[in-house]
């Protein structure tokens, strides 16, 4: 021990040396290196709070929270605002390509290409009238037997159907065999009981099988004119008879007429010759292909429909009258060969003039463009004016876009420039007449509103008819509307009308909301620019409804209830705008029985 103590006094100059020496070096390669990097945390965090001081949701950009956390209606991570939202333009919103992939928001190419128009009719087979025969009686007499005896029996021409009493002919024979003493002397005679024998449709076989038995008959047959199916019977046995009475109705079913209904906005993409493909729910593996051949000259005032009609071929009989049928026909537009067409997804507002974001080519922002839209092409639209080949549009997440951008104070589909919009102010122009017939479809509409948040397909299939009805007591025919306010509502109410028979037709909860989608926006807009009333209506929008496109509906209530989604996320979505409206006092409050 002691020589250990004596070494450390003799040698602690240079141990002194050794720890200081290795203090300084500990400093240099951990303390300096972790302060310097500790202030370096501490700046990139001060500058990214100072860069992102509130905090927003993908999926949800109208929540706003001054620090991270969850998202309060769908539980996602909360990112950083866009720090770029500053731009001068108030029809750019800028967003980070962060953003913007966890918002999936997606974008298609506007292109050139063929205007064609698929249409999706409705109908059913009937018989073809051509093919109808009258199976009538041409003397009087009384029905003895009746060979037929139920409506839909086949028969064969020249099968005897019944057999009649005919005193007329008993008498006629009579003249007849009276004549045939005298032929020699008088054979215009014999040709004269002939003739009036034949006036009563007997042929020369049968006369002549009554001059030769030399018998008179009392009983004739009535034998089939034509082959078919008996459609109608209208005697029974011992029934009276007389000359001209219609005995039977026969239908030949070997080629039918289908018929279809075409609306009036779709009867000017058809024309004779056009091939439909059809199926028919009893059938579901077969698929028959008709020929137009006819188009209704003139529509049905109430339905305001054109019947089209085709003829088929019945093979095997598997088409029976009054089947209902599916159609489907694709129809080329006569105006144009090809046109620049874009996504129906991209579009907001499908009225004439609507509004789609168009992506900048270089920068993440998005453009607010109004465009006048063409004809509708099954799931495109045909452009007029607003758009070029080539550009970008927001095809998937336009209406998360938008949100984004009204959040933000920038132009949004709610809030529009008056010099560029299509929201009119027509408020002035609604007279007492309209504001009822508006009021009555509002009040329908939340019956309807209601039950797709109950998820039940037969009566929101219901409601959506009897809204039908509200809606069609409101043609712009019915209306007092005059002049720009007039010629508004029937853009608009074409839209209503066009959607809302989606929702009627269908007992599928998920496309009936894909077509309420578009009806909202519509009725939304004809609210906004009727302004009818005082009573307070919440625009509400989800943006998760329609895979992720985002939808708006209306409500009387601010409580979220989502007609989207119903119990799967009752709750999702926040109120957009508010607007006052005036309501019929049987539905106010109507949202309070959730």
């Amino acid at each position: 021990m002691k020589t250990i103590i004596d070494t450390i006094k003799s040698n602690w100059k240079q141990y002194l040396i050794i720890l200081v020496a290795g203090m300084i070096l500990g400093w240099i390669l951990f303390g300096g290196g972790g302060e310097t990097t500790h202030s370096h945390e501490g700046h990139d965090h001060e500058s990214e709070t100072a860069a992102a001081t509130s905090w927003t949701c993908s999926m949800h950009p109208q929540i706003q929270a001054p620090e991270p956390g969850d998202c309060p209606i769908c539980g996602m991570d909360l990112i950083p605002m866009d720090a770029g939202t500053a731009n001068a333009n108030p029809a750019v919103i800028e967003m980070t390509e962060t953003s913007i992939k966890l918002a999936n928001i997606q974008t298609t190419k506007v292109e050139m290409g063929l205007a064609e128009k698929e249409i999706r009719l409705q109908g059913k087979v009937e018989i073809d009238e051509r093919r109808i025969a009258s199976q009538s009686i041409h003397f009087n007499g009384r029905i003895e037997e009746l060979h037929v005896n139920f409506e839909g029996e086949k028969v064969k021409k020249g099968q005897t159907l019944a057999v009649v009493y005919a005193p007329q002919l008993v008498t006629a024979q009579q003249e007849l065999f009276q004549a045939l003493k005298t032929a020699e002397r008088y054979p215009e005679l014999v040709q004269a009981a002939r003739n009036k024998l034949k006036l009563w449709k007997l042929t020369d076989a049968q006369i002549e099988n009554i001059e030769k038995s030399g018998l008179v008959q009392e009983y004739f047959p009535i034998k089939a004119d034509v082959s078919g199916y008996v459609i109608k019977r209208k005697v029974a046995e011992g029934n009276y008879v007389k000359t001209g009475t219609v005995l039977f109705e026969i239908a030949d079913l070997n080629r039918l007429w289908v018929i279809f209904d075409a609306y009036e906005k779709d009867i000017p993409f058809l024309k004779e010759g056009d091939e439909i493909e059809f199926t028919v729910a009893s059938l579901p593996r077969e698929t028959f292909t008709a020929s137009v051949n006819y188009i209704d000259p003139v529509l049905d005032p109430q339905r305001r429909i054109a019947r089209v009609r085709t003829e088929v071929g019945n093979r095997n009989g598997m088409l029976k009258p009054e089947m209902h049928v599916d159609g489907i026909v694709s129809a080329s537009l006569n105006f144009s060969e090809e046109g620049l067409i874009v996504p129906k997804s991209a579009v907001m507002w499908t009225g004439k003039r609507s509004v789609v974001y168009v992506k900048h080519p270089e920068n993440p922002a998005f453009e607010m463009r109004e465009v006048v839209l063409g004809e509708s092409l099954g799931e495109h639209y045909l452009v007029a004016e607003g758009l070029e080949a080539g550009e970008l549009v927001v095809s998937s997440g336009a209406f998360t876009v938008d949100a984004a951008a009204q959040l933000n104070s920038k132009y949004s589909m709610m809030n529009r420039p008056e010099s560029e919009g299509d929201i009119p102010n027509l408020q002035t122009k609604v007279k007492e007449g309209f504001r009822k017939q508006l009021n009555g479809i509002l009040s329908a509409y939340l019956v309807l509103k209601d039950e797709l948040v109950k998820t039940d397909a037969a009566t929101s299939q219901a409601a959506s008819k009897k809204l039908m009805m509200a809606l069609m007591a409101a043609t712009p025919d019915k209306t007092n509307l005059k002049g720009s306010a007039k010629k508004f509502w029937q853009e608009q109410y074409k839209i209503l009308h066009e959607e809302l028979a989606k929702m009627t037709k269908s007992t599928d909860v998920e496309v009936q909301r894909a077509a309420f989608k578009p009806f909202n926006n519509s009725l939304i807009l004809s609210f906004k620019s009727f302004g009818v009333g005082q009573q307070k209506m919440y625009i509400q929008f989800c943006p998760m409804a329609d895979n992720d496109t985002g939808g708006y509906w209306l409500s009387t209530e601010e409580q979220i209830m989502n007609p989207y989604f119903g119990d799967m996320m009752l709750h999702c979505g926040e109120v957009s705008e508010t607007l006052k409206m005036k309501m019929p006092k049987e539905h106010k409050g109507h949202d309070h029985q959730h």
